[in-house]
């Protein structure tokens, strides 16, 4: 993780800094609740039982106090910070696996309470967690897994193998929402003690390690058991079960979320002691929070014209370092001419994303591949060109027909102007900045755009409904999304395109292309490694050919904190600084 401040500040805690930092904030600014002061050590003068006669001075009229060992008090460790603020948009609702809201930070801030078998290190590699040692069958269709002896959920019941089995039981019953998808292909899980467990597939994947061990979260079979709508179940007690490192103990709905430290965390005791995360409207109110010192970060990344201000502002440290997340220009197969290829060709041909990137991000994002994968990644296919080019743009349209037929700037589509709405999250402004510069550029090529900001679930709700694509969608043009995880793992790529549900559960575009289903269907066939790269970037291609959608960019992150407060943020290549390691001693990271 890079960081950018004002001074080329250490990165180590000292505690004295600490707190002639804290005091002169203090006299400015609200601040966290201050540590309990220590407990005093013993005093010099308490002497042991045991203690041994000294020799008596000579000429003095009273005896010296004898000398003898002190016993050596033991300080317990305690928390880096008692507690730690941070701004979020949106409410994430209950937060449990059902119910979170977003990918990020709602995901993130989930996985601070559950865990997964595996987790990713600091390079975005998945390494086991619950898990101490595992296999694979030869032919692919089944994992041997041996988990921790020594994990609990957090009201103290050991976790056992049979909770493994029941969660991906439970998944595959109640089939909703991501980590439903994340499973899918599972066939069965058999116990073979309380801490082993065999996990069997109906077909061989390849990427089952990262996209199901690594990001399903396991549940309660106590708590879960007999739950039959997990969506909708509320629990008397706010407190989520789970084994991760804090448990949310208040949740006050579009206010604030309070988490405390799990101090029997089994990978070690968290270093902040109660996380309490403030939901704001919209960036701005998060920002100004910030520069008041009301929060001590922003759990999401900072607009580019903000990283020079605030790096500027002593005790404040920019997190920095490469995202996997997407900026996404989406298109409705449903909504014609949408159903033209050579439509939504030309519709990345208008769009400048070098100049969005300049305008938007100051520079600090990567463009978007036409084919999904990030540049970045050793599976890019480097022969996909990503072009600028308007006057290739009217071509397109003039080829089927789309033409300005009165000279009003506007090209018509069957008698009727080509014009359509293009909805974005009024919460978020750098995708509605996106939205206006898109409005422009096509605009320029004769496509008239009408921004419309709308309330996120209203967003949520045209675009995925109930987060199920098999209902459909209602907008025409959309800005979209999607987290790390969807683009960390290279193969998951189908998931996007493909025409069949089960295989394309993202596929929010409707597109439907024979030739991306076929690579998609051999490349998950496979087990070799050398094919099934050489299938990935077959794919690329075809997705760059068939433009389900245009992928603008892929956003640097850039995380604002006040490192006079807090600094022990770890940064997951891909993923950025929220995230459980973040929260934890780095003796404890993998």
């Amino acid at each position: 993780m890079h960081t950018k401040d004002n001074k080329n500040k250490s990165r180590l805690l000292f505690l004295g800094v600490l707190v002639a930092v804290m005091l002169i904030v203090t006299a400015c600014a609200p601040q966290p609740a201050p540590a309990p002061a220590e407990e005093p050590a013993a005093p010099a003068e308490e002497q042991s039982a045991a203690e041994e006669p000294v020799a008596e001075a000579p000429s003095e009229e009273t005896e010296e106090a004898e000398e003898t060992p002190v016993e050596e008090v033991v300080e317990e460790p305690g928390f880096m910070v008692e507690r730690f603020r941070a701004a979020i948009i949106g409410d994430e609702s209950t937060l449990n696996p059902f119910t979170y809201v977003t990918g990020e930070p709602g995901w993130n801030v989930l996985m601070m309470q559950y865990d997964s078998l595996f987790t990713m290190n600091i390079v975005g590699e998945p390494v086991p967690w619950l898990v101490t040692d595992w296999s694979m069958s030869e032919d692919g269709l089944s994992y041997t897994l041996f988990l921790r002896n020594d994990v609990s959920w957090n009201d103290g019941t050991p976790l056992t193998a049979n909770d493994v089995k029941f969660t991906f039981d439970y998944l595959t019953l109640n089939a909703v929402g991501r980590f439903a998808r994340d499973i899918r292909g599972f066939e069965s899980a058999e116990v073979v003690d309380d801490y082993q467990v065999v996990i069997n597939l109906v077909a061989p994947n390849a990427g089952y390690v990262r996209l199901a061990f690594a990001d399903v979260p396991i549940i309660p079979q106590h708590i879960w058991d007999g739950v039959e709508d997990p969506q909708n179940h509320q629990f008397e007690d706010v407190t989520n079960v789970g084994t991760g490192p804090y448990m949310l103990m208040e949740y006050a709905p579009d206010q604030f979320y309070r988490f405390v430290a799990n101090e029997n965390y089994f990978a070690g005791m968290p270093t902040v002691g109660e996380l309490v995360l403030i939901k704001f409207a919209d960036d701005a109110g998060a920002q100004a929070a910030f520069r008041t010192n009301e929060v001590d970060m922003i759990f999401r990344v900072i607009p580019p014209e903000q990283i020079d201000l605030l790096s500027m502002v002593d005790g404040v440290s920019i997190a920095q370092g490469p995202l996997f997340g997407t900026q996404m220009l989406l298109m409705n197969y449903d909504m014609e001419p949408f159903n033209l290829v050579e439509v939504r060709q030309a519709v990345a041909y208008a769009l400048d994303r070098e100049d969005m990137i300049d305008t938007v991000y100051l520079g600090a994002a990567t463009p978007g591949s036409n084919g999904w994968i990030h540049p970045g990644s050793p599976f890019y296919n480097t022969q996909i060109v990503q072009e600028y080019n308007p006057d290739r743009a009217v071509e397109l349209l003039e080829s089927v027909g789309i033409v300005d037929s009165d000279g009003d700037g506007v090209r018509e589509y069957e008698g009727a102007n080509l014009s359509f709405e293009l909805i974005t999250p009024s919460g978020n402004a750098l995708r509605l900045r996106l939205a206006e510069l898109i409005k422009e550029m096509l605009g320029q090529v004769g496509i008239e755009v009408n921004v419309a900001s709308v309330e996120q679930t209203t967003w949520e709700d045209m675009v995925w409904p109930e987060f199920d694509i098999t209902f459909g969608r209602s907008y025409e043009l959309s800005m979209w999304g999607w987290s790390a995880p969807v683009q960390a793992d290279v193969f998951r790529a189908p998931e996007l395109v493909h025409s069949d549900p089960l295989v394309g559960p993202l596929n929010l575009s409707g597109a439907g292309n024979e030739e991306i289903d076929r690579i998609a269907n051999e490349m998950a066939a496979s087990q070799d490694p050398e094919f099934r790269t050489e299938k990935i970037k077959e794919l690329q291609q075809a997705i760059a050919d068939e433009m389900p959608f245009v992928i603008l960019m892929y956003p640097d992150g850039n995380y604002a904190y006040w490192s006079s407060v807090y600094d022990n943020l770890a940064f997951i290549a891909g993923q950025g600084v929220v995230n459980k390691l973040s929260f934890l001693p780095e003796s404890a990271r993998p």
